[in-house]
């Protein structure tokens, strides 16, 4: 028979009065749910959980062209707006999960966890264990900055409901690419709901000195490209649109020197039309909400020039260069011709390092090399440099 009295007592020898969880796969180490919370979704050190709530969020896709077409003109909203047939939304998938607010972050996952401190012992004190296991489920972690408008909807039920715009990462004057657009419904009473939606118009306020950064490091990333490039091709078919094409970002040596491996075998054709389709229906880099086909699509294998893109989302660099987004020139220009006991090691393994690929017997990728191994010795002064570091560049570097 099952016994909740264990299971109540085995959880509460897991919190300690502080609201700190000691993870027993770490030798009894404690971790605050700040900890946890930013280990769930690879926030950087800055972000702490301030509200968490139950809700449900509602996926919508614009309608495409050719049914706006045929619509009327115009239609009248609930709330007496005029909307236009490029503004229609199509209701899309539902999943229920848990929404999380920090200063700079809205994040939704359906690995629900609670984050906020209490000091209540009981069985409720703690709802699930992460154990730093990343944005697994399906969900979105959101930079505030990269929300375009929040409207509160009117419902039958007299429930809380956000829509929710954001942009795709550049800047609306430079993009040709349509928002998109969800819905979370929130699940708790009307007080918490309040205080939840002040506190994002809150941290959306603050974050509005920040949508420089996020077009200058999403204009880095090669799925503006990518998405951009697809939607003028798909232009110039139907309407004869000759508009310039994109400026390919860097991703890479792999670009000029070719990426390691049989591109045939790999089938990276295949793997990036796939990534494509789901980049235009589910957003890109920093608006990219997950659900099941990310998961598929990451087992499947993920093409090369969009490996490094992924591997920083998924990491959570991407939101730590946000913060920061001119760290690493500003570093190299701050110590420029200054030397170092780091900086004399590094010299000695720039030329062991993956001789064999084309890309480290040139200098154009023996400089990328020496500028990354620099810049690190320089802001992780306790470390420096160790062997084999280089080749760990060496092989993100390609």
């Amino acid at each position: 028979m099952f016994n909740i009295t264990s299971l109540v007592q085995k959880a509460q020898s897991l919190i300690d009065t502080n609201g700190a969880f000691i993870d027993p796969f770490s030798s009894g180490a404690r971790h605050s749910k700040a900890i946890l919370y930013r280990h769930q979704f690879r926030l950087p050190d800055s972000q702490n959980p301030l509200e968490e709530l139950n809700a449900q969020l509602v996926l919508h896709r614009p309608v495409s062209k050719s049914s706006s077409d045929r619509e009327t003109t115009s239609d009248t909203a609930s709330d007496g707006k005029v909307t236009t047939p490029k503004e229609k939304w199509l209701p899309g998938n539902r999943y229920e999960g848990r929404v999380y607010l920090s200063e700079s972050f809205l994040c939704f996952s359906t690995h629900t966890s609670t984050f906020l401190g209490t000091t209540a012992l009981g069985a409720e004190a703690f709802t699930g264990q992460t154990h730093g296991s990343g944005p697994a489920g399906i969900g979105f972690t959101l930079p505030l900055c990269a929300v375009r408008k929040v409207e509160r909807l009117q419902g039958q039920s007299q429930t809380f409901a956000l829509s929710i715009v954001t942009w795709h990462g550049r800047s609306s004057t430079d993009s040709k690419l349509p928002s998109r657009r969800f819905v979370l419904q929130l699940d708790a009473s009307r007080p918490s709901c309040e205080r939840f939606c002040d506190g994002l118009k809150r941290g959306l306020r603050k974050a509005m000195k920040e949508v420089t950064n996020l077009g200058r490091v999403s204009g880095e990333c090669y799925s503006e490209y990518l998405l951009e490039t697809e939607k003028t091709e798909k232009s110039k078919d139907l309407l004869g649109d000759d508009t310039e094409k994109q400026t390919s970002p860097d991703v890479g040596l792999g670009t000029m020197f070719r990426y390691p491996g049989n591109a045939k075998k790999l089938r990276e054709v295949s793997k990036m039309r796939l990534w494509t389709d789901y980049l235009l229906q589910h957003g890109s880099n920093a608006t990219l909400i997950r659900e099941p086909n990310f998961h598929k699509l990451i087992r499947v294998g993920l093409p090369n020039k969009l490996r490094g893109e992924m591997w920083e989302l998924t990491s959570g660099s991407f939101y730590l260069r946000l913060e920061h987004p001119n760290l690493y020139r500003e570093t190299l220009k701050r110590f420029e011709g200054q030397t170092s006991m780091a900086i004399e090691e590094i010299e000695k393994d720039l030329n062991r390092s993956l001789p064999e690929y084309p890309g480290f017997q040139s200098e154009e990728g023996i400089e990328r090399l020496r500028r990354v191994l620099t810049a690190y010795s320089w802001t992780n002064a306790e470390v420096g440099y160790c062997q084999a570091m280089n080749i760990v560049v060496a092989a993100l570097l390609m």
